[in-house]
């Protein structure tokens, strides 16, 4: 399910003026807590995910934007060509090929 809540979808900009968008994706799968940090800029031509197991309390997931906001080699360490809109392609677990434990 999607967090829209606590601020996290609340739009961050960075040193260059350049604006970063975020979504969080959560869901419990076989007692394990997962989740899903899904980042873009505005024209979505620098998209990603960090995907996230365990998960993260919302304050580290906090500090979590906050370092992809001010640190490009951490975008570009989970960058990922992203689908939108999000909800429709992101929903359903496994949406990626390492989540698939099978």
């Amino acid at each position: 399910m999607w967090w829209d809540y606590q601020n996290l979808n609340k739009p961050r900009i960075d040193v260059t003026g350049k604006r970063w968008n975020f979504r969080v994706w959560h869901d419990v799968i076989d007692g394990r807590h997962i989740e899903r940090l899904f980042y873009w800029d505005d024209t979505r031509e620098y998209t990603g995910v960090v995907l996230l197991s365990p998960a993260l309390h919302v304050s580290r997931l906090h500090t979590l934007i906050q370092k992809l906001v001010s640190d490009s080699e951490m975008r570009e360490k989970h960058k990922r060509v992203l689908c939108f809109p999000l909800e429709r392609h992101y929903s359903d677990y496994p949406a990626f090929p390492e989540e698939n434990t099978n």
